[in-house]
């Protein structure tokens, strides 16, 4: 597998991903300062030019919620998606979604992000991961959000039982590897 690159972007999160599944792949960094990403051969890899995008075989992908969620399911061993037809596996899919329909749409607004991360405070109180009693892909959704909303927005303070699950996650090898140097973060 290759997960294309480039620090600071969504593709932190199928990189976190990889690392929680322990399975190998490459990264190809991606010189996003340097315009590499709008360049002819990155675009027949993502037609929009952004990051990530991930090459397992045959197929290639992007949109870092869809990637995670394939990288979930290709793994069903590793347990980072609750089983189909489970009330764990709605709430999944709920929180997947959140990260992209909450988290990143209000993520220039202030008050808006107060209000989802209210949301989740709530959804967290008295518990380790968003669903269930180990961490998933919604995690990794949901955990790189509020991380990187937080460097923005100095909001987690006033939320304790989210900041608390922030901390649990950036403890994580797999998110360290996912915010280290880049070349620091391949595992072969």
């Amino acid at each position: 597998m290759k997960l294309y690159f480039a620090p600071q972007t969504r593709a932190i999160r199928p990189l976190i991903m990889l690392e929680e599944l322990e399975v190998p792949y490459e990264i190809v960094l991606i010189d996003f300062k340097g315009g590499e990403h709008k360049g002819t051969e990155y675009l027949k890899i993502h037609p929009h030019g952004q990051l990530p995008a991930l090459q397992d075989g045959t197929l290639t992908m992007f949109e870092s919620a869809a990637i995670c969620g394939y990288l979930a399911d290709k793994f069903p061993d590793k347990r980072m998606a609750p089983a189909l037809g489970t009330v764990e596996r709605g709430m999944y899919y709920q929180w997947m979604f959140y990260s992209m329909a909450a988290l990143e749409v209000y993520a220039l607004d202030r008050e808006r992000m107060k209000e989802c991360f209210l949301v989740l405070d709530r959804a967290l109180s008295g518990q380790e991961f968003i669903v269930g009693d180990k961490i998933t892909a919604a995690d990794v959704m949901i955990g790189s959000g509020v991380t990187w909303l937080d460097a923005r927005h100095h909001l987690l303070n006033d939320f304790p039982s989210l900041e608390a699950y922030a901390q649990r996650l950036l403890a994580r090898p797999s998110f360290q590897c996912a915010f280290a140097a880049p070349g620091e973060n391949a595992r072969k």
